[in-house]
């Protein structure tokens, strides 16, 4: 799944611009539950999940040790992204939502929002539903 540019238009609240898929933006995000695991340290979200080993990858790994799972930390901006992740609040809405919460910090917010949900979504810790 491929999230096309978000831009905003002149309303930046409604996210919506010129070449925007619609059905994207009102799209729901949803964190995977299955194999994924998450709790707040010091404010931030921390995601821990199985991490995708290559067959060398994977060899190496069974004859030299290490952890089969990944912990990655968010920020504050991608924090607050996640923990509306619950499948209320649509794509445009998490873009608002950002904008209105940080402004100018979290600016531009659309690109913000499309790089943060096209990882999650590659690395299956979310998956969109549509509305």
């Amino acid at each position: 799944f491929r999230i096309r540019r978000l831009r905003t238009g002149d309303d930046a609240a409604g996210g919506v611009g010129e070449g925007v898929n619609e059905d994207v933006l009102r799209a729901k995000p949803v964190r995977n539950e299955e194999g994924v695991s998450w709790e707040l340290e010091d404010d931030v979200a921390v995601i821990t999940h199985a991490k995708q080993f290559s067959r060398l990858e994977g060899w190496v790994r069974d004859r030299i040790g290490g952890p089969g799972e990944l912990r990655r930390p968010l920020d504050r901006f991608t924090t607050f992204l996640w923990l509306k992740c619950d499948g209320t609040h649509t794509v445009a809405g998490l873009v608002a939502a950002l904008a209105t919460e940080f402004g100018e910090e979290a600016a531009p917010a659309p690109e913000r929002v499309q790089k943060w949900l096209q990882r999650m979504l590659n690395l299956g810790l979310l998956r969109l539903e549509r509305s």
